[in-house]
């Protein structure tokens, strides 16, 4: 037989992989290199279950398959994740469960490990494959080469407007637009209101007001109350439009009930002052207490949901994150490591960090460990940890462990590491759980 890659001729009959190059060939004589085909082939060798055992199977490839570094390294991330542990699980269920399922390792792929939907699917695909858990996605069109850096092959709503406001986030003015626009194509409606103030200020762009009051009034039939109250801001004032005093009212008065702060205030003012609707002191009192009230019933509802409105962001001032900014703030750290952006990944790290989400403190914690896209300071690198190991992170516990275990930063204490090894394990961390077995 002819090697497909070299050339060369090998016996087929003895060995199923060229002597020469080592590339192994399937029955048909064809040279095995993409993932599907790698693990398809250590399965039907070894048996499914060995890619259960992440180790084995990567051992395993990294043996038969020396060359194909891509796939390799694809095969290793997709079942680092427990992506076989997954669809074995549901390889005897119905069809939709099926999918659900690789959906959701598509989804983790792409989130948590910040693969490219298009590959994170591929994964999926050929792990299910592998395991006997048929399943396949339709995969969308390589981008054309003129395609930008940034414009990747994004084509969900909600990714491209979390990507807009990444690069909002960071005053990638342009870039941010681009993905608010995408997502408004698809008429997300938080995206619409964000086009909407991009062309009402000019930003990433040209200022164009009359384009500015549609995207608002179609974040507004979307039910986003920030959008309503813009929109009824452009009726009142005439801006693009006709003067509508009902419209007006008939937005601001949407947007409180919805939880927009300024709306339920602007509402108050209608009906104090008879603007745009007749004089009513008793319902002014009601909306103006605690700065608007949605639901005369239950203030304390129309409060909580008027503190998470979206409010017109200051592109002079930068915005403070909140306590609920902390997995935003996270996610954006993920997609500047997808964009091989380490500075970019240990700011927003820090940022999230510091609202106390445990994984971007264990992750700051690293970035400052290693030295990857912040100044090395394993003592600031410890005190990260510790803090996320306090919030019962496992990974976290296990860092602290083998920095007591190698004296990184504090004395060598095999006692101490074996205490937050066993915390580790508690939580599921299968390597230390491993390592405490070896260091008793």
């Amino acid at each position: 037989m002819k090697c497909g890659r070299c050339g060369k001729e090998f016996d087929n009959t003895k060995q199923d992989f060229c002597g020469f190059c080592k590339t192994v060939h399937d029955k048909n004589g064809e040279p095995i290199r993409d993932i599907k085909g790698i693990l398809c082939y250590i399965t039907e060798k070894f048996g499914a279950e060995t890619l259960l055992n992440r180790r084995r199977a990567d051992a395993l490839i990294a043996d038969f398959f020396p060359k194909e570094t891509a796939a390799r390294r694809l095969a290793y991330v997709a079942l680092y994740d427990g992506t076989a542990q997954k669809l074995v699980a549901v390889r005897e269920k119905p069809f939709e469960v099926k999918c659900a399922a690789a959906a959701r390792c598509v989804k983790s792929l792409r989130d948590e490990i910040g693969l490219k939907g298009k590959s994170a699917a591929e994964a999926v695909e050929a792990v299910g494959s592998a395991v006997g858990c048929e399943i396949s996605f339709k995969k969308s069109e390589n981008p054309p080469a003129a395609e930008t850096e940034v414009r990747k092959n994004v084509t969900d709503a909600a990714e491209q407007y979390s990507l807009g406001r990444h690069f909002d986030r960071i005053r990638e003015y342009e870039k941010a637009l681009y993905w608010f626009e995408a997502a408004a194509a698809q008429d997300f409606g938080e995206a619409e209101y964000y086009v909407g103030v991009y062309r009402l200020e000019g930003r990433g762009g040209v200022q164009d007001l009359e384009q500015a009051r549609e995207w608002f009034v179609r974040g507004a039939e979307n039910g986003v109350a920030q959008a309503e109250y813009m929109a009824g801001y452009f009726y009142a004032e005439g801006i693009a439009c006709e003067v509508n005093e009902d419209k007006a009212f008939e937005c601001f008065l949407k947007a409180a009930k919805n939880g927009c702060a300024d709306a339920a205030n602007m509402v108050a003012m209608c009906y104090e002052n008879g603007v745009h609707t007749e004089k009513n002191a008793e319902l002014a009192r009601k909306w103006r207490k605690a700065g608007g009230t949605l639901d005369e019933a239950k203030p304390e509802q129309a409060i909580e949901r008027s503190k998470q409105a979206p409010q017109i962001p200051d592109p002079d001032v930068s915005p403070k994150p909140t306590a609920d900014e902390g997995e935003e703030l996270y996610q954006s750290a993920r997609r500047c490591l997808a964009e091989k952006d380490a500075e970019g990944a240990a700011m927003f790290y820090k940022r999230a960090a510091e609202l106390g989400h445990a994984r971007a403190q264990c992750s700051y914690g690293k970035c400052l460990y290693t030295g990857n896209g912040a100044a090395k300071d394993v003592a600031e690198a410890f005190r990260w940890f510790k803090t996320a190991a306090a919030q019962k992170l496992n990974i976290a516990q296990y860092n602290l462990g083998v920095m007591y275990l190698k004296g990184v930063y504090v004395s060598k204490d095999a006692s101490e590491a074996k205490k937050w090894f066993k915390l580790a394990a508690e939580n599921g961390h299968e390597d230390a759980a491993k390592i405490l077995k070896k260091l008793r």
